[in-house]
């Protein structure tokens, strides 16, 4: 569905939602099919509505609440008495920020002609690397701003804790914390998500739920977004989708890992609103990551393609893809993500060939 369909969904008795991402303050929503424009900051509203959804509930019956945030998408807008919680902390580059020797050229490119959706919004790096005074303070508020707004969804999540806890459910009650990206703050020289670096593809997962789960537990095995929903089905005794790429991660809990991925597929396809990125496809495993960008006609270029061991190089600072003491595993991490895509039904590429890279970008285009 389409971002300005804000209609009520099947399958839920009480609905609360808005046209495309809403504002940060003020937003026009559609409660159960009745819009109306509600003041105050987007955070606390959302969380307020949940809260009396809440203590309105009758009996016993199992429920389901999803809520979910604007904080952190763009434009970062902090509420008042957070606005300034950061400033005395100091913001620098990130290390990896400048180091793009052994990058693909595409980030390269799209470093030095136009940087992101992000730059020409917030001021900052218009012309890259701007190490300036200015640029440097320009780019320190960029990220004492996303994590302002973050604050404030820490506030959200103990309301709700509260909430569950003043209502005696509390402790019978799956409690999940979860992202649906990571974003870059300047690593690899870049902002926004959608390529496969470590910044970009790692989101918070965390469970509450004390019939199952020790505080303080830790799952090493890598576990995805697309594993939630067969998780919650199986933690609350429904029978399971028919079809559906992830699986339940109950049996993790408790100490069960036979069989569990040991890899998986990434998979982004270039859009043109957002132009500086080019197709992506890839596979990471618990030590290597293999990333090749197709150039619309499925075949890869060895220049468009990087490795990393991440248990060396967790950071990702030194691209392999050209090291021949590595050609075997780049090899056996190909045939992997063939399997792969094959597997997931992996989308073709829909990016044409002269588009793979481009120093002429439009104006941005948010959303």
């Amino acid at each position: 569905m389409g971002e300005e369909d804000d209609s009520p969904r099947p399958g839920f008795d009480y609905w609360v939602s808005h046209r495309g991402q809403g504002k940060y303050y003020d937003t026009e929503f559609n409660i159960n099919g009745t819009r109306k424009l509600v003041r105050g900051y987007y955070t606390h509203v959302v969380t307020r509505m949940a809260v009396q959804w809440l203590r309105q509930r009758r009996g016993d019956r199992p429920f389901l609440l999803i809520l979910g945030h604007k904080a952190p998408h763009t434009p970062f807008t902090p509420e008042a008495k957070y606005r300034h919680i950061y400033d005395r902390v100091r913001i620098r580059y990130p290390q990896t920020a400048f180091a793009l020797e052994d990058k693909p050229e595409w980030i390269r490119q799209r470093l030095v002609t136009w940087h992101g959706i992000y730059g020409p919004i917030f001021g900052f790096r218009k012309e890259f690397p701007d190490t300036s005074p200015e640029g440097v303070r320009e780019f320190a508020q960029f990220v004492r701003a996303y994590t302002a707004t973050i604050k404030s969804v820490d506030d959200s999540v103990g309301r709700i804790y509260r909430a569950l806890q003043a209502g005696g459910q509390l402790d019978n009650t799956l409690l999940i914390f979860a992202g649906d990206n990571g974003f870059f703050l300047g690593e690899h020289g870049m902002t926004d998500k959608r390529t496969m670096h470590e910044p970009s593809i790692r989101v918070p997962l965390l469970v509450r739920y004390p019939k199952r789960i020790r505080p303080g537990t830790v799952i090493r095995p890598q576990v995805l977004n697309i594993d939630l929903a067969p998780s919650i089905l199986d933690i609350c005794g429904a029978p399971p989708f028919r079809r559906a790429h992830g699986r339940s991660w109950k049996r993790l809990l408790e100490g069960d890992t036979r069989g569990w991925r040991t890899s998986w597929y990434y998979e982004y396809n270039y859009e043109k609103q957002f132009p500086y990125t080019p197709n992506v496809r890839g596979v990471r495993t618990e030590r290597w990551k293999y990333i090749h960008y197709p150039r619309g006609d499925g075949s890869p270029d060895r220049h468009l393609a990087e490795l990393y061991d991440l248990r060396e190089d967790p950071g990702e600072t030194k691209n392999l893809i050209d090291d021949p003491r590595y050609r075997e595993k780049v090899e056996q991490l190909k045939a992997e993500l063939e399997k792969l895509m094959r597997e997931a039904d992996g989308l073709p590429d829909k990016m044409p060939i002269d588009e793979g890279i481009r120093t002429e970008l439009p104006e941005p285009s948010i959303r």
